[in-house]
């Protein structure tokens, strides 16, 4: 939203960027150190990203949803999965040393504490509900209060069952965070960072 629009493409050497207002840049696929897959909740539903790291800590952030303008974003999941998949491919031909990362063990253990609040406010929730039993006007705040927190459950679980960060075959990178089937509608991607 406050940056320029990057556009990606991949050469024989390096993946390459040219960014509006700034100057292009590269990083290649030989200095490429470590690729990061993760999956994230978006205006647009779950959006997928990919993290390039190269040894001297310089970063490329590919996404599947791109943003136009205020509230409005394009899914461009069908050009993102095949995109990466290559990316991977020469990454890993240039660099067999890099790690290849799906998920993210940091997003993992902030909705594992996000989980932890959750119970703490439904035992608040339960208790104060009870002890306002008799208290019409304030029964209907609670009951609201905690439907709310029911609704977030699923997602809540979702997110902590996921687990942390896992290596992959950057032969084969896991479907669910390339936009294949396992993350079409109604199913959830193993992994995420969201």
């Amino acid at each position: 939203m406050f940056g320029a629009e990057r556009t990606y493409r991949l050469t024989p050497e390096a993946l390459c960027w040219t960014e509006t207002g700034k100057s292009d840049g590269r990083l290649a696929y030989a200095d490429a150190r470590a690729m990061q897959l993760i999956s994230y909740a978006s205006p647009i539903g779950r959006a997928l990203q990919c993290k390039v790291t190269s040894a001297a800590g310089d970063r490329a952030r590919l996404r599947s949803a791109h943003y136009l303008s205020l509230g409005a974003f394009e899914d461009r999941t069908d050009s993102y999965g095949p995109f990466v998949r290559e990316l991977a491919r020469r990454i890993h031909k240039t660099n067999p040393g890099a790690t290849f990362v799906a998920g993210s063990t940091g997003l993992w253990i902030l909705w594992l504490a996000v989980g932890l609040l959750w119970v703490g406010v439904i035992a608040l929730l339960a208790a104060a509900l009870f002890e306002t039993v008799f208290d019409a006007p304030l029964l209907g705040s609670f009951a609201v209060a905690l439907g709310v927190c029911a609704v977030c459950l699923p997602l809540i679980w979702r997110e902590v069952r996921s687990g942390g960060s896992t290596r992959f075959d950057p032969l084969a990178p896991p479907e669910a965070l390339l936009g294949g089937a396992a993350a079409q509608p109604g199913k959830s991607p193993n992994n995420s960072d969201r």
